[in-house]
């Protein structure tokens, strides 16, 4: 019998349920600007908890949300895993940080994000508004202290 572990089973829920999250349809002035929640949930784990939440994780949900979102396959893989590997290269210097340096440090993590999404985007001849994008960023920034305390205080007492 194959015990699961639960801290893997917790988080793996939690980033099914920030999957949904992502899918959720809203109008199109808002989806727009949509910030990437999954991206941001994966961020939080991955600094919680470095050597279990890793790049496979970041490539099995961009993998997902690539199929759930009918985009080329490997789009959000890729975004995913570079930027899950740029937190876990600097996570020490991140994780002593306070909480408004968090985000600045987010907002440059978050830079080759967007770069990324800009290059895929212009390769793949997808119609985008680069400052849609940027507003999503700049929203993941804004709503980062919010979420990174709702997310340590469920750590703290479930996981």
């Amino acid at each position: 019998m194959v015990i699961l572990n639960t801290v893997h089973f917790k988080i793996s829920l939690f980033l099914f349920f920030s999957i949904i999250i992502n899918l959720l349809p809203l109008p199109d002035i808002i989806n727009s600007c949509r910030p990437p929640i999954l991206l941001l949930i994966l961020i939080y784990w991955s600094l919680a908890y470095p050597n279990k939440i890793n790049l496979t994780y970041a490539f099995i949900t961009g993998i997902i949300m690539d199929i759930l979102l009918v985009t080329p396959l490997g789009f959000y893989a890729l975004t995913h895993v570079i930027t899950i590997y740029l937190i876990t290269i600097y996570y020490p210097q991140i994780r002593l940080q306070s909480n408004i340096n968090k985000m600045f440090s987010l907002l440059i993590i978050l830079i080759p994000y967007i770069f990324m999404s800009t290059v895929l985007n212009d390769i793949l001849e997808i119609q985008y508004n680069i400052l849609n994008i940027i507003f999503s960023v700049i929203i993941s920034v804004i709503i980062w202290p919010v979420l990174f305390h709702f997310l340590r205080i469920f750590r703290q007492k479930y996981v």
